[in-house]
């Protein structure tokens, strides 16, 4: 019998199934980098200027990607909530989106993004929550390889710029980035959506 299966044993027989359960949950979220996630949702109201700001740049989440839905309903539910939306080979605009089920379709990409009739954006955007495949604390993002993100954060340099990011998508290791490469202020770690 191994040492670990003792110690299971052992705690079942005195502290009961509880804390057994308790430890093989933690151990579970551990292995799966969830520790790393504080609370994702005040981090996000805690964004210099978020209170504040008429509108905020956010994304829809794809599978694999930090689940920001519940801000993204908030901000939609607030008048406040902007979607981008793909509008040529290497651009994309931003949409004002007030109903999730009324303003969005799904898109080339099998992202759900704002109707082709609506139209962009064309105000201040003072915050941008912001998708990406690969992240460090640092600040440093790897997108899809497109530039699409990088080439529109550009255009608003004194934004704050949060990157959402699960677990698995945060690296200690440093990565390599291109001069038009844009860093995020922040680096905020959520649950994935599945």
């Amino acid at each position: 019998m191994t040492l670990a299966i003792f110690a299971l044993i052992l705690c079942f027989l005195v502290f009961g199934s509880n804390v057994v359960i308790e430890l093989i949950q933690k151990k579970s979220r551990e292995k799966a980098g969830e520790s790393i996630i504080k609370e994702p949702w005040v981090e996000i109201h805690d964004i210099p200027g978020y209170h504040d700001a008429r509108k905020i740049a956010a994304f829809y989440p794809m599978k694999g990607e930090a689940n920001i839905l519940p801000i993204v309903e908030e901000l939609a539910r607030e008048g406040r909530l902007l979607l981008p939306r793909c509008t040529g080979e290497s651009t994309m605009e931003f949409f004002s989106i007030s109903n999730l089920k009324k303003d969005l379709e799904k898109g080339k990409f099998g992202i759900m993004e704002p109707k082709a009739d609506l139209e962009p954006w064309t105000g201040d955007i003072p915050i941008f929550l912001v998708p990406g495949t690969k992240f460090n604390w640092d600040g440093s993002r790897k997108g899809h390889g497109k530039g699409y993100y990088d080439r529109y954060l550009a255009k608003y340099p004194g934004a704050y710029k949060a990157g959402l990011a699960t677990p698995k998508q945060i690296t200690d290791e440093p990565l390599e980035q291109k001069a038009t490469d844009i860093k995020m202020n922040s680096i905020i770690a959520c649950r994935e959506r599945y």
